[in-house]
């Protein structure tokens, strides 16, 4: 039988500072369990005016001790994409760390160390791909300069276009099935099949993207209107290169997208050390 316990905590008085933002620990969970995903998971606040322009927050951990000097970081690293930065709360985000269990008897961690990044594009014109009226280039690659200098290439798929690729994904799974079967199993490859099958249905409000992003240059993508008020989605489903974002209404094909590329002049990092953070 499995044992699966899980602990939560929240935190409101330990803090660190780094050079212009403030970094909290807002809440420590503590799941154990005999299989593979036992592990714990910090959620930390970064609050500061940078991050009212920020589109994007970014989470490092280089270094976590608890009070027996066991080491929390994982082996094979914490791998995160960036966070957006709380629109309820102006200029505050919440970013998640997984870490390995503490020892039984640790009461606390004892020293965390890490890096924020966050994204402010407002800092490199070249940050920013705007593209106006981009619903009239479906089913073409869009030319712009600052996805061109990033190396970035993004087309608006139509629906047929679209079934093409995943009717063509699905086959080639197929093809490979034995192959595939044999060097990650069965289930993964059944897996694969009903994602490609019919986890990525389009609807009628949709708008597909593929994206070819090789360097991971892409943060944020946004919608606007003509006016510039921006259009939000319902939900955004990601598979491989291609991008699905479904809207409530149609898309108007006056609307305007925005891409929101990493530049070395669009990041800001910055240290911060935690100490002594309560364990559940």
């Amino acid at each position: 039988m499995r044992l699966f316990m899980t602990c939560v905590f929240c935190l409101f008085a330990v803090a660190g500072y780094t050079s212009d933002m403030r970094v909290s620990v807002s809440e420590v969970k503590d799941t154990r369990t005999t299989g593979q995903f036992s592990q714990m998971e910090l959620k930390l606040k970064v609050m500061g005016d940078i991050i009212s322009d920020a589109k994007g927050v970014k989470l490092k951990i280089t270094k976590a001790l608890d009070d027996t000097d066991r080491n929390l970081l994982k082996e094979e690293g914490d791998k995160t994409d960036f966070t957006l930065p709380d629109e309820h709360n102006i200029g505050q985000a919440e970013v998640e760390a997984k870490l390995k269990n503490p020892a039984r008897r640790a009461a606390v961690i004892k020293e965390l160390l890490g890096e924020i990044t966050v994204f402010v594009p407002k800092t490199d014109p070249n940050a920013t791909a705007n593209i106006n009226n981009f619903m009239n280039a479906a089913g073409k690659p869009l030319n712009n300069a600052a996805l061109k200098a990033a190396q970035v290439e993004i087309a608006v798929l139509t629906k047929s276009q679209y079934n093409e690729i995943k009717e063509k994904k699905k086959q080639e799974v197929k093809e490979k099935e034995g192959s595939l079967v044999e060097e990650f199993g069965e289930a993964i490859v059944q897996a694969l099949s009903s994602l490609f099958g019919g986890m990525m249905e389009i609807g009628e409000n949709s708008v597909i993207l593929s994206i070819k992003d090789t360097e991971s240059k892409v943060a944020a993508i946004e919608f606007m209107d003509k006016s510039g008020k921006r259009i939000t989605s319902n939900s955004t489903m990601r598979m491989g290169d291609i991008w699905v974002f479904d809207f409530e209404k149609p898309m108007p094909q006056d609307a305007q997208l925005a891409i929101f590329i990493i530049t070395p002049k669009s990041v800001i990092k910055s240290p911060f050390k935690l100490t002594d953070i309560a364990l559940p």
